[in-house]
This record gives C-alpha cells, sequence and structure tokens, in this order.
C-alpha cells in the first residue's frame, strides 16, 4: 500500500505566491496531458501530475523529478487550459528552484539548452530524410551529433520576389488554413515570432519569418521541399506573439498539406514523420536522463 501524501499548506501558497500559474484552478480535464508533444511521442511527461503535486506542497520532491527538463518550453499545455492553469510557467519556475537549491548544478541549464538544440538540429536531419524516402537510422542518436541542417537539402532562405501571378498564386493558397485566416499578407518582418518560437534556436534550421517571407515572395518549390515546415509543433507561440495577427501555426500548417498534395513528398511521408518524431523524442528523453544522472 502506498504511503499517504501529506500537504505542505506553507510551500503551496509559497508557490501560488512565486509563480502564479493558477494551479489551485486545475480540474484535472487532462487538456494538458494530450496535447504536450514530449508526453504525445513518449507518455513521460504528464503537466497534470505535475500541477497536481504542487497543489500539494510538494516542492522537494518536484525539483528532483526528471521530468521537468523534459518538457520543451512549447507553452501548448498553458494555451490549451480552460481554466488558464499555466503548467509550463510553473515548470520554469521549478527548473529556476532546482538550480537555486541545488538539486542539479548551476550549468545545467546550458548543459540541457545545447542538448535541446542538437535535438531540433536532429529533427532537421530527420525531415530531409524522410523527404528522401528514408527512414531514421538504427541509431537515432547519431542525429543527435548533427550541427544544422543535413542531408542533401540546403537551409531554407530568403530568394528574390518570383513573378507577380507565382507571388500571388502563393500567397493566394496559403491565405487560409481550412476555412481560417491566416493573415500572411500582414506581415512586416519584424521577427516576433522567430524570437517567440521555441524550435527556432538554429535558425538556418527553422526560421519562421524566413518562411512567411519566403510564402509571400512566391517562393513555392523551395518552400514545399524544405525540411523547415515540417519543423514546427504547432504551439501558437508565433501567433500568439504577432502583433499584425499573421497565424504562423496555420501558415504552417498550410504549407505541408500543399507540400503532400502537390507532390513535394509522398503521401506517406506524415506517416514517416510521426514515426521518426516519435523516436528522437524519446531520445532527447533518455538524453536528459543521462545527462542528469552524470552531475
Amino acid at each position: 500500500m502506498l504511503p499517504a501524501v501529506t500537504p505542505h499548506v506553507a510551500q503551496r501558497q509559497a508557490i501560488n505566491e512565486a509563480v502564479r500559474a493558477e494551479i489551485n484552478l486545475c480540474y484535472t480535464c487532462g487538456s494538458c496531458v494530450a496535447e504536450c508533444p514530449v508526453n504525445r511521442a513518449t507518455n513521460r511527461l504528464q503537466p497534470r501530475t505535475l500541477v497536481w503535486m504542487a497543489n500539494l506542497g510538494l516542492l522537494d520532491e518536484l525539483v528532483r523529478l526528471p521530468d521537468i527538463w523534459f518538457c520543451i518550453l512549447c507553452n501548448r499545455c498553458s494555451h490549451v487550459c480552460p481554466m488558464t492553469v499555466k503548467p509550463s510557467q510553473l515548470i520554469r519556475y521549478l527548473r529556476w528552484e532546482a538550480v537555486r537549491g541545488g538539486s542539479v548544478a548551476s550549468a545545467f541549464p546550458a548543459q540541457w539548452k545545447a542538448l535541446y538544440r542538437s535535438f531540433q538540429d536532429a529533427r532537421y536531419a530527420a525531415a530531409a530524410l524522410c523527404g528522401e524516402g528514408k527512414g531514421l537510422p538504427a541509431d537515432s542518436g547519431e542525429l543527435f551529433e548533427t550541427r544544422g541542417p543535413a542531408g542533401n537539402t540546403a537551409p531554407l532562405e530568403v530568394p528574390r520576389s518570383r513573378g507577380g501571378a507565382a507571388r500571388r498564386s502563393l500567397a493566394r493558397a496559403v491565405s487560409e488554413y481550412r476555412g481560417y485566416p491566416t493573415h500572411v499578407s500582414s506581415c512586416f518582418a519584424c521577427g516576433e515570432c522567430s524570437n517567440a518560437c521555441p524550435v527556432a534556436l538554429n535558425r538556418a534550421a527553422f526560421d519562421p519569418l524566413a518562411i512567411i517571407r519566403s510564402t509571400l515572395v512566391g517562393a513555392e518549390d523551395e518552400l514545399l521541399r524544405s525540411p523547415s515546415i515540417w519543423l514546427c509543433i504547432a504551439c501558437e507561440s508565433c501567433s500568439r506573439t504577432c502583433g499584425m495577427g499573421v497565424k504562423g501555426h496555420f501558415v504552417m500548417r498550410r504549407l505541408q498539406e500543399l507540400s503532400v498534395s502537390e507532390g513535394a513528398v509522398d503521401e506517406e511521408f506524415p506517416l514517416r514523420w510521426q514515426a521518426c518524431q516519435s523516436a528522437l523524442y524519446e531520445t532527447f528523453v533518455e538524453r536528459v536522463v543521462s545527462l542528469l544522472a552524470g552531475l
């Protein structure tokens, strides 16, 4: 029989005051669990569990959990919560407390960031392989040693503007995603989307602004064949930060649809890509565990 958990009221109040993540409003609907890209791929990160441990004031236990370092800080859990609970904000606080309290070394966040960048570079390399009809190598960890864009595909760069007809044709095709306007033509290249994006650590691999501007100049062939358009995790960070109302995550989804329908990738690509992503997320989680074990 499991031992009873004794709530720590003082620590719960301290967490609430420090983080203001509305954790007391959680009613365990599970939306955060269903939306978390790490959990969907690995079943190893449960934002709801972390929220309820915080509600019980279990701060000492929380800062020692490896789970808080599995999170990629995409904010999808916070965006989807119907009660405005912010699990991602709680996780940021727990990481800070883990460093402050000595549960992890002060150098660990920088090591984690380097690993996370390698993970995103690996995703680019995997998307390039999938686009060539290939799968991951037997050891998916090999792709983590990649630095920047790999494979036969060059990184996406914004080309010169195409002719008027081609430019208008692509912008028109991307102006809506399943009935929802993308407002892609409203972009004036401020760059806030790329600054907010949790994936865009290596702009050569993924740069939302470059993709949106390439759409507006009519670079259809380059875009639809680029692995970059598949790296978006639909966290909506770009859309929420855009002062002009451009829905970057809808732009990416529409480009992905066009990539398949126009034959830039084969119809089986999305399934291969999903399988590759699951394997890479699992490798990322295991490497986080190994990194923590080496402290």
